[in-house]
């Protein structure tokens, strides 16, 4: 079933970082933003859970993103599936469930990035009606 995050979330969401994104983080750590950033409306958070066991095996994070010079969407920051559980249909109910979510609200498109590494997500998203409209670079400078 696909919810609304909830803090409770956080050890599986910990887990599904690690084993499917690579990054390390804490359950400490996604409660605190959990709790920060699910009731600001610039943000969604969906969670795929098992029924059976009430585990949480993917999730997707959006925010919005309002062009100047264009239209309105969102743009997708993190879409991620339990290893285990890929091949399933999860990841394409939760794109789904934010596809429904922003054209009932009158978004015009989504977006996202995807590492140049990652040819099996590359794949899946073409698969879902998305298209690579440009190759870039990302720079990044860390605030201390």
């Amino acid at each position: 079933m696909i919810r609304n995050i909830q803090i409770e979330d956080a050890q599986d969401l910990e887990h599904i970082c690690k084993k499917s994104l690579g990054y390390e983080t804490t359950s400490e750590l996604l409660k605190r933003r959990i709790e920060e950033l699910s009731n600001n409306s610039n943000y969604r958070f969906l969670v795929y859970e098992d029924d059976i066991e009430h585990q949480v095996l993917g999730f997707i994070q959006a925010e919005r993103y309002n062009l100047l010079y264009g239209g309105n969407g969102w743009n997708i920051i993190a879409l991620a599936v339990l290893p285990a559980a890929q091949q399933n249909g999860i990841g394409k109910q939760l794109l789904a469930a934010m596809e429904d979510q922003a054209e009932k609200e009158g978004y015009t498109f989504i977006r996202l990035n995807c590492n140049t590494i990652r040819e099996n997500a590359h794949m899946f998203y073409q698969s879902m009606g998305y298209s690579c409209d440009k190759i870039q670079k990302r720079f990044i400078k860390m605030i201390e």
